[in-house]
């Protein structure tokens, strides 16, 4: 168990984590794994069909678009797009 008072890596780290904005975060992990699958959000659309995930291209461009989208929807799209790993690229 971690005792958070003694833990000083772990205290000091929660400012910065408190004031983080998650939704852009999320945004931009997602739009990178697009990008970096060259996966257009038509493409993703017809992928996520195929496993039974019914959106369509304007669904899909407001839910990145917006950043607020579920983990759900984040692992779905993952998953249609063939990725077995994510690199968040930064240390949190």
């Amino acid at each position: 168990m971690v005792n958070l008072n003694s833990d000083k890596r772990i205290w000091d780290g929660w400012d910065r984590l408190r004031s983080k904005d998650w939704t852009l975060e999320a945004k931009n992990i997602l739009k990178g794994e697009l990008k970096r699958r060259g996966v257009t959000y038509s493409q993703l659309c017809d992928l996520l069909g195929k496993m039974g995930i019914s959106e369509t291209e304007a669904n899909i461009k407001n839910k990145i678009s917006r950043g607020g989208f579920s983990f759900s929807f984040f692992l779905q799209c993952m998953g249609a797009i063939g990725s077995t790993h994510i690199s968040f690229g930064r240390d949190y």
